[in-house]
């Protein structure tokens, strides 16, 4: 096991993004996990051993997505572009000040950032990844009630937006800021 701890929802956001590529090495699994070269390695081996990748004939330090690991970080069709993402991101800017407004939530939104997929050059990408860091992060039973709430409340009505709590791994990998309170 990786010395460095990956989350699977960090995993899930990486395979959809290589999901994008007919094949990739562990230089840009690192890179997308801000992993060393050796942990990036280890993890890629880790990864294939559970049926999620596998190597790529022929090209040394090169790997793809099995169809196991599409199916895990439930890729589709890429059919959002980029227009029409910046907007939807345009409009979580709004939800995110008006959920802070709310007194009644407990949690306030600290920042958004995009993750994955979206941060490279591919047109049209599948969907958007947000990372969300909430202040003060809730402790205890509420924890998990007020997470919900807020990236509900964050999301809107959109399929195409993915939260997630920003923190562990997640919080390591490469993002762009979106909002800041």
């Amino acid at each position: 096991m990786s010395e460095k701890r990956i989350s699977p929802e960090a995993m899930i956001v990486f395979l959809k993004q290589a999901a994008l590529e007919g094949h990739w090495t562990t230089a840009y699994l690192g890179k997308a996990l801000s992993l060393d070269s050796q942990t990036a390695k280890q993890l890629a081996s880790e990864m294939a051993l559970t049926g999620y990748v596998e190597p790529v004939r022929g090209k040394k330090d090169s790997w793809r997505n099995t169809e196991s690991g599409n199916r895990l970080a439930g890729t589709r069709p890429p059919r959002l572009t980029r227009a029409k993402a910046e907007a939807l991101l345009t409009d979580l800017e709004d939800r995110a000040a008006q959920f802070n407004l709310k007194e009644s939530s407990g949690v306030r939104v600290k920042r958004i950032v995009v993750l994955g997929g979206i941060l490279t050059e591919h047109e049209p990408i599948q969907d958007i990844d947000i990372g969300v860091e909430l202040d003060p992060e809730p402790k205890g039973q509420a924890q998990h009630a007020q997470e919900h709430e807020a990236l509900t409340a964050l999301k809107g009505r959109s399929s195409v937006l993915k939260m997630h709590v920003l923190r562990d791994a997640l919080a390591q990998m490469p993002a762009r800021l979106i909002w800041k309170a």
